[in-house]
């Protein structure tokens, strides 16, 4: 038993608890973080600039872009005076937003490079007290880089002021409506789960009709949901048996992440209480592991993570693979009991399988009855056909957008396609269809969660769920059709938690690739508006965000791994 709670939980060595607690330099975490709060806030004056909000004119706001009011407002980029001075400020906004990924990564570097046993409860306190100072920076600026607010707004007017149902029901259905004009899917019917949707008619009540009470109402509740995400990876690293140092690391590097920050306090989107749930089902999950250890998984145990995990799925439905990805790390768990290992009874072979589907059954049971009953007020008295028209409806369903095969659409549109006779016609009309990355994504979907299946199946245990999660939804962000940069968010939240990866090769990789994309994404906003000279999202322009993640992916999949016994072997207590 004590093997088996070992293999999963390395445990800090008992000598450690009785050693010294070794210093930790202050100093340079004090000067990163006063760096990453200037860098952030230079950045909002070129934000404000390019993507004001005249919805939130409160006179405070200018005191946050006095730090960046020193930038230039045009850097003559062309003979157009306002697409050159729209150019100048998105590419200002991205400057200082690079900075501050190169401080964060710094400051990560500076704890990683400090003792594993040192006290860290002040570089926390820093880590909290920066997040906070810019989150509610963030919550009001009166800037933003997306309309989705105005979007979960529409639906919770539709729901809780004009008693109807936002499946069926549009928000164009009432013009007089005060967030018509805000609203930039007023013709579309909801696209979320009916989680997100409660959500969304809780904060009506609180809005009434003002847009930017909207703003500021959902601004905070998505910090909140960022620092709940912040205390779980914290707790879940300490809880695993992790030393005060990876505790820290993996603490900074969600927190500070420039995407996270920026996509939740700023943006609000609801992907950051998604993660919310998904990092409470992984801490469910992590304790369930402590307390079964490698024997059958118990539904009292195991029932907190599947719920937690269908609720996430009931906000956006991206979640489903990690309900998938559980559900095959229960039948591992239960197939590999050690239950079995002492019994003298024939047919042992038999018993694991009925063991394993007497686990999984009643947790898909389970899943799927939670899904129905959530569903159930939105779709009784409705056809099959309308229910499938809610879900194939929403531009995110049938259109595309800062994905590869939007770049190709706007590139034939541009260019036109090739003359019949080439071979390259075929390939980009094919290409060019949305079916065909309907069919690419599933054939994704489908060779990750085999391969994810495998990699389970050897290592049952709940940072290889992580992993998985990880690798399968970052394969689904490169080929997707529909991608914005704050989907990311997904990955960072997830990625931290299997700290650390020194002598993981896979692991070390996949925290790469999540923070270079975490970076990368921000070109989506380089091109968003189609301005000389820098132009729209079309042709290659995709591989901005995809092309560095993949390379730093295969950069470390192919670099050797730390020895034992170097000069970070501390790194992975």
């Amino acid at each position: 038993m004590k093997k088996g709670i070992e293999d999963i939980f390395p445990a800090i060595d008992h000598e450690d608890d009785q050693r010294t607690v070794q210093s930790v330099s202050m100093r340079g975490v004090v000067i990163y973080a006063s760096l990453f709060i200037l860098s952030i806030l230079i950045s909002l004056a070129p934000l404000r600039r390019f993507m004001g909000v005249p919805q939130l004119t409160m006179p405070t706001y200018i005191l946050f872009i006095i730090p960046g009011a020193w930038l230039p407002v045009d850097l003559h980029l062309t003979t157009n005076a306002y697409a050159s001075k729209m150019s100048t400020h998105v590419i200002l906004f991205l400057v200082f937003v690079a900075l501050a990924f190169v401080i964060y990564l710094l400051c990560a570097w500076h704890i990683h490079h400090q003792p594993a046993q040192g006290d860290y409860r002040r570089i926390l306190r820093v880590v909290w007290l920066v997040t906070i100072i810019i989150g509610l920076v963030f919550v009001m600026m009166p800037a933003m880089l997306s309309h989705d607010v105005f979007v979960y707004a529409g639906y919770g007017r539709v729901l809780t002021i004009h008693h109807a149902n936002p499946y069926f029901v549009t928000l164009s259905a009432y013009p007089q409506d005060p967030f018509i004009v805000v609203d930039d899917w007023k013709n579309a019917p909801a696209a979320y789960g009916p989680v997100w949707l409660a959500i969304s008619g809780l904060c009506a009540l609180l809005i009434g009709d003002d847009p930017a009470r909207a703003l500021l109402v959902y601004r905070s509740f998505a910090l909140i949901a960022h620092l709940l995400n912040i205390l779980l990876v914290m707790h879940m690293l300490r809880d695993m048996g992790r030393s005060p140092r990876v505790v820290a690391l993996g603490t900074l590097l969600y927190a500070w992440n420039p995407l996270v920050l920026e996509e939740s306090s700023l943006g609000a989107h609801n992907d950051v209480f998604m993660v919310t749930l998904i990092l409470l089902g992984i801490f469910f999950s992590v304790r369930a592991e402590r307390n079964e250890f490698s024997y059958l998984p118990r539904l009292r145990n195991y029932l907190p993570s599947l719920i937690a995990f269908t609720l996430a799925m009931l906000i956006k439905f991206t979640a489903a693979p990690i309900i998938a990805l559980y559900l095959i790390l229960l039948a591992s768990k239960a197939y590999h009991s050690k239950t079995f290992e002492a019994s003298i009874q024939p047919h042992t072979l038999l018993r694991r399988l009925q063991a394993m589907l007497l686990v999984v059954l009643p947790a898909g049971l389970i899943s799927g009855a939670i899904v129905l009953t959530l569903y159930a007020p939105y779709w009784l008295g409705s056809s099959i056909e309308s229910i499938v028209y809610s879900f194939t409806s929403p531009p995110s369903a049938n259109s595309s957008d800062g994905s590869i095969l939007y770049a190709i659409i706007e590139w034939v549109q541009v260019h036109g396609l090739p003359p019949t006779n080439s071979w390259t016609y075929t390939l980009l009309y094919v290409l060019a269809l949305h079916q065909t990355w309907n069919y690419i994504n599933f054939a994704t979907m489908a060779c990750m969660m085999i391969v994810s299946a495998i990699w389970l199946w050897r290592s049952p245990t709940t940072r290889t769920l992580v992993l998985a999660a990880v690798a399968t939804l970052g394969a689904l962000l490169i080929v997707t059709f529909w991608f914005f940069p704050w989907y990311i968010t997904w990955l960072v939240g997830l990625i931290v938690v299997c700290l650390p990866v020194t002598y993981d090769r896979v692991g070390r990789a996949l925290v790469a690739f999540t923070l270079t994309f975490s970076a990368s994404a921000f070109f989506i906003y380089l091109f968003s508006k189609p301005l000389p000279p820098l132009g729209g999202w079309i042709g290659f322009d995709c591989l901005t965000t995809i092309g560095p993640p993949l390379l730093m992916l295969l950069i470390f999949l192919l670099l050797p791994l730390v020895h034992k016994g170097g000069e970070n072997a501390s790194f992975t207590q």
